[in-house]
């Protein structure tokens, strides 16, 4: 990340996403990681994520990996005290191993929405909540392979009622 001024004003917001969407259509980790906290909390469906070093190996790491190069589509932003809407489509191919598949070349869309916390002095996302539904994408990268979506979707809503009592769902875990 670059360094910047504090987010004072609308403008300032939407570079903040601006940028912090541009360093995911890379691979560079610790660019990417560079926009979170050391104390991040990111939900995703069917899991919380606490830390950098979670972060890195649960969701950045698994999603660069399995869609290098990938594009967040901005739609819509809404944004208050240091908080921030957005309403974005995922754009990818799916060009390496994720959630235990390999790689397809097909290419995926996925809308979603995330309502990002952040620290408007170090220009860092402190809690996240992003939304996206998981089956969808799923069935994007599996849809060639009726048994593997079968598979990743049995897989994936086992990993939900065992999150519920403490575990990583697996489609959170590095693969």
């Amino acid at each position: 990340m670059a360094v910047s001024t504090a987010i004072t004003s609308d403008s300032d917001v939407r570079t903040f996403i601006e940028e912090y969407f541009e360093a995911w259509s890379g691979t560079d980790e610790n660019r990417i990681l560079s926009y979170y906290s050391e104390t991040i909390s990111l939900e995703i469906p069917g899991t919380i994520i606490n830390g950098k070093a979670a972060l890195r190996d649960q969701f950045v790491r698994p999603f660069v990996t399995g869609f290098p190069g990938n594009r967040h589509v901005v739609k819509n932003i809404i944004f208050g005290n240091d908080v921030v809407v957005v309403e974005w489509t995922f754009e990818a191919a799916h060009k390496g191993p994720f959630v235990g598949t390999t790689a397809s070349g097909t290419a995926v869309k996925l809308p979603g929405c995330g309502v990002y916390q952040f620290d408007p002095i170090k220009r860092q996302v402190t809690a996240a909540r992003i939304y996206f539904d998981v089956t969808i994408l799923l069935k994007q990268i599996s849809s060639h392979q009726p048994q593997v979506l079968q598979n990743l979707l049995i897989s994936w809503f086992a990993g939900r009622a065992h999150s519920e009592s403490g575990s990583v769902p697996k489609y959170a875990l590095p693969h």
